[in-house]
């Protein structure tokens, strides 16, 4: 009888340690039954060995088997919600279903080593855009090694960016994205299309067509210069000599050359953040010269917008020629002239007079002015880093 109750205590030990071994590790929260209603919050959670409970790499409290009651029970000070005694209705090396507070919730165990393998021959590492013709908003979903995504969608004035993990079965072709922020794509996606260049993604029946992206770090010329380079160690101006190394100092030379443009046109690049990827959309300067009352004017674009799409509650203030704004059409006194190069745009190949300038705002500013055409700037960089900055590139097109 003892040798009995003895053989009875072993085994149950031993099934209440196989069955904590088997809470431990990493799960995926697929499923949530509440009566009849159900939601999929594709969540992950952690019962850590050392008795740690992380949800969404994030430890929130602690958590340990009940053997007596079959139950996970957790304890938080992070959140109330995480508290309470969740009963496990089934448990496998796979899968676990457990119930708290009539909330059934049901799980798939996840292998962080499988899933780095999977990713890595799913055909989905990159960054892809979303194609969208009917929306102004850019959309950039990047699948990096070993499992974490980035979503990032950009409109004219504000940038927002989700990131997670992302998970790809090859037997089901879905990938499933899992973050906290994440609106779009978020949970199972039925993979419809991979090739190449092209995947084709299908979320609770919406269809998300991307295009592979072709990694743009070589047209990023980032602006190295500084405020202190154009002042000594005494904080006097270096370069007032530089405005008579300017290309463009005659007023009549220019108006003649303008005479016979009417519209100068440019591509304008924004360097959306955090990638290697810009968005672009042609802008239009308006050029009226009128000889008889010797004025000239040439529509400023170089903030972003132009007179054919202004954004609201804004105009485009006149912009004629002074003489003392030497950079005409753009606007600054802190400059330098640093060289010449024969640079090639889609307008043109041209030999051009090379600036730095100094903007408002610790902003930054490459020009390129075409040596021999008076009034018309082959290209422009303007740069901002650290908080709100931006980098901006102005490439001229065609001349009309």
């Amino acid at each position: 009888m003892k040798n009995f109750i003895l053989l009875f205590i072993l085994v149950f030990t031993s099934f209440c340690y196989s069955q904590k071994e088997k809470l431990v590790g990493n799960w995926l929260l697929t499923k949530v039954e509440v009566g009849t209603k159900i939601q999929n919050p594709y969540q992950i959670f952690d019962y850590n060995e050392n008795g740690k409970f992380i949800v969404m790499g994030i430890e929130v409290g602690t958590w340990e088997y009940s053997k007596k009651k079959h139950s996970i029970i957790t304890k938080s000070e992070f959140d109330k919600d995480f508290n309470g005694e969740a009963k496990i209705l089934n448990l496998s090396e796979k899968e676990l279903v457990s119930i708290k507070d009539d909330e059934k919730a049901f799980y798939q165990k996840i292998n962080k080593n499988q899933i780095t393998e999977a990713n890595a021959t799913s055909g989905l590492l990159g960054t892809w855009k979303l194609v969208n013709k009917d929306s102004d908003i850019v959309q950039i979903l990047s699948f990096n090694s070993p499992d974490e995504f980035v979503l990032i969608e950009k409109d004219e004035y504000t940038q927002s960016t989700s990131k997670g993990t992302w998970i790809f079965n090859k037997n089901g072709k879905t990938v499933i994205l899992i973050g906290f922020s994440l609106e779009h794509l978020k949970g199972l996606n039925k993979v419809i299309n991979s090739s190449g260049d092209e995947i084709s993604l299908k979320n609770n029946n919406t269809s998300y067509s991307f295009k592979k992206e072709i990694n743009q770090a070589s047209k990023i010329e980032h602006l190295s210069f500084s405020e202190e380079d154009f002042y000594n160690e005494n904080g006097d101006y270096n370069y007032y000599d530089d405005e008579e190394k300017l290309p463009w100092k005659d007023f009549y030379k220019m108006m003649e050359n303008l005479s016979v443009v009417n519209q100068l046109v440019y591509n304008y690049s924004v360097l959306i953040e955090d990638t290697e990827i810009f968005k672009n959309k042609t802008l239009t300067a308006n050029v009226v010269v009128k000889e008889d009352e010797q004025t000239l004017s040439i529509d400023n674009i170089f903030n972003g917008y132009d007179s054919y799409n202004l954004p609201e509650d804004t105009a485009l203030p006149p912009n004629n020629y002074d003489e003392y704004n030497k950079l005409y059409p753009l606007e600054g006194d802190t400059f330098r002239v640093v060289g010449e190069e024969e640079i090639t745009t889609p307008a043109g190949t041209f030999n051009c007079t090379i600036i730095e300038a100094l903007g408002s705002f610790d902003e930054k500013i490459k020009i390129w002015m075409i040596t021999n055409k008076p009034g018309i700037l082959a290209k422009i960089i303007k740069e901002k880093t650290g908080n709100f900055g931006h980098y901006f590139k102005y490439e001229l097109q065609e001349i009309k």
